[in-house]
C-alpha cells in the first residue's frame, strides 16, 4: 500500500454517525444487491464501518469476513463484539487466507487508492470471488485542496481501465457523493 495508510488512532472517525450519514451503507447494500445468506468480504474493514451493516443485512446464515491489514483496527473491531457470523481476519496485502470462489461479494471501501499492486490484488479478488460474484468499490474522487481523507486518490475512470485491464466488467460507475466514487463490476 502506499505510505498513505489509514491511522488506527483515528478509528472513532470511521464510525462516526456523519459517516454513516453521508456514506449510507444500507444504500450500498442495496447497490450491492446479494440476498441474505450470502458471504461478504468487507476489505479493509477497520474497526467495521460495513462489516456490521453488512453482517445484520446477511442475516444468521450469511457471513461477512472483515479482513484488515492492521491489528489495531481488527481489536478495535472485536471490541465492539460483532455477531456470530463475522470472521475477523488478518491479511496481508495480495495475499488472503480465504477459499477459492467462496465469496459472494467484495466490497472495498476507502482502500483503492492505498494498492501498491493493482494487478496482483485484483487476481486474488477473482481467486475468492464466487463466479458470479461483486466487487463494489468506493474510493475518493481526486481533490487537491481535500481537507479529510487521503491526499493520494485514485480517479475513477483510471479504477475503470484497471478493473477492465484486468478482467472485470463494470456494471455501475457513479459519483456516488461530492467526495466519492463508487464501482459495481464483476469478473468476466
Amino acid at each position: 500500500m502506499h505510505d498513505q495508510k489509514f491511522n488506527p488512532e483515528k478509528a472513532a472517525e470511521l464510525i462516526a454517525p456523519e459517516r454513516y450519514h453521508e456514506l449510507k451503507p444500507d444504500v450500498l447494500l442495496q447497490k450491492l444487491a446479494v440476498a441474505p445468506g450470502s458471504t461478504i468480504l468487507d476489505l479493509g474493514c477497520g474497526n467495521g464501518f460495513f462489516t456490521f451493516p453488512a453482517a445484520a443485512a446477511m442475516g444468521d446464515q450469511g457471513m461477512v469476513i472483515a479482513a484488515d491489514m492492521s491489528a489495531k483496527m481488527l481489536v478495535a473491531l472485536s471490541d465492539r463484539n460483532p455477531p456470530d457470523t463475522v470472521q475477523i481476519l488478518l491479511t496481508e496485502e495480495v495475499e488472503m487466507d480465504v477459499e477459492d470462489e467462496s465469496v459472494d461479494a467484495v466490497v472495498a471501501i476507502t482502500l483503492y487508492h492505498e494498492l501498491r499492486d493493482v494487478a496482483a490484488n485484483l487476481d486474488e479478488l477473482k481467486r475468492v470471488l464466487k463466479p458470479v460474484g461483486k466487487l463494489m468499490i468506493l474510493d475518493w474522487i481526486p481533490d487537491e485542496d481535500a481537507k479529510r481523507g487521503s491526499k493520494h486518490r485514485v480517479p475513477r475512470d483510471q479504477a475503470e481501465r484497471e478493473l477492465s485491464d484486468n478482467g472485470f466488467v463494470i456494471d455501475l460507475a457513479e459519483d456516488y457523493t461530492s467526495e466519492h466514487w463508487l464501482i459495481l463490476c464483476h469478473a468476466g
